[in-house]
């Protein structure tokens, strides 16, 4: 039997007032025999407070909403956990969701976590967003507190916060071309997301300060998943003579590894690949894969910091973009020897 505040006062001899505010650790006037006596109760009896009769109290649930497209990618599972811890240590609990990376859930998650009266959002846009008017309206139209990360969607009235996509991946193909690569082929996400175009704007640029052509045949388009990168891969391999490749994250540059491997190239030996995120399983492969690090750790706490001043109605900055750097390990062969 689930019991409740009035259940625990009757037993106790006291009001419902009286009782709660001994079980919030209140000033009330009883006796230390009486607080004792409703301590044992609650726990006699298992007590829960109505967390519902309390949020329309306070008008506060001390719960946070985390949208996110896709759980199964390392980078977003870690960044989740980090949140999660970080948001824990100031009294609020998470609800995960994960989308699918499609807009239609990500809309229909909002909806339920606006149903319960979530205090604050956090968001990953998926890759379709920007073509769901439906989604779009209704970020535009939150009214609690709320931040982007990784992805985002210029106009619309939040903040976010992100990695330098362009200088990481300007960083990757410069690395590349100091170490005497020139046919460079480049593997990104979707192009429609904002993370993917940058990622992309800093290969070319890599590519023209070094004098070097863009070439359309080298550039092939995934979803920041596994099996993306091993098609986008084999094709690469398969049609084109480049000796190296930056593949936008660093799940598709998984998928390369086992392209190259299906095809009998040998890593960094006959192809050279450098990736983007720095995963924990990076560092792991056959051949460590030489990578742009993204701190998952001061992305995580950098949203939760700006969620929880909005939460507050402090001031924050539009934007929070961080800086990437290089980690070299074995999958980038010297050309220049």
């Amino acid at each position: 039997m689930r019991v409740n505040l009035k259940y625990i006062a009757e037993k106790a001899n006291l009001s419902p007032t009286t009782v709660s505010l001994i079980l919030n650790d209140k000033n009330v006037r009883v006796s230390p025999e009486k607080r004792e006596l409703v301590i044992k109760l609650a726990a006699k009896y298992n007590y829960q407070p109505n967390s519902l009769a309390r949020a329309l109290a306070t008008k506060k649930t001390n719960i946070i909403g985390l949208v996110i497209p896709d759980i199964t990618n390392y980078f977003f599972a870690e960044t989740a956990l980090i949140i999660e811890t970080t948001l824990r240590k100031y009294g609020y609990s998470l609800i995960l969701c994960n989308t699918a990376d499609q807009s239609s859930e990500e809309e229909r998650y909002i909806d339920l976590l606006l149903s319960y009266g979530v205090d604050g959002l956090i968001i990953c846009i998926s890759h379709d967003s920007l073509f769901n008017d439906d989604l779009l309206d209704k970020l535009n139209k939150l009214d609690i507190a709320c931040v982007a990360f990784d992805r985002f969607i210029e106009n619309l009235p939040f903040p976010y916060v992100s990695i330098d996509n362009e200088y990481g991946a300007s960083i990757a193909t410069d690395y590349l071309i100091n170490n005497g690569h020139q046919q460079i082929g480049f593997i990104g996400g979707a192009s429609n997301v904002l993370s993917a175009t940058q990622r992309l704007d800093g290969y070319k640029q890599s590519l023209a300060k070094a004098g070097l052509p863009f070439r359309e045949a080298y550039v092939k388009h995934g979803n920041y998943q596994f099996e993306s990168g091993y098609l986008a891969g084999k094709e690469l391999l398969q049609t084109t003579d480049i000796t190296a490749v930056f593949v936008a994250n660093d799940m598709m540059a998984y998928g390369f590894y086992r392209a190259a491997r299906e095809v009998g190239k040998k890593i960094p030996n006959d192809i050279s690949i450098i990736g983007f995120d720095d995963l924990l399983f990076s560092s792991t492969l056959d051949v460590p894969l030489t990578t742009i690090k993204q701190s998952t750790n001061e992305l995580a706490k950098n949203v939760c910091s700006v969620l929880l001043k909005k939460i507050k109605g402090e001031q924050v900055p539009r934007k929070i973009i961080l800086n990437p750097s290089l980690t070299i390990r074995e999958s980038v062969k010297s050309r220049t020897k």
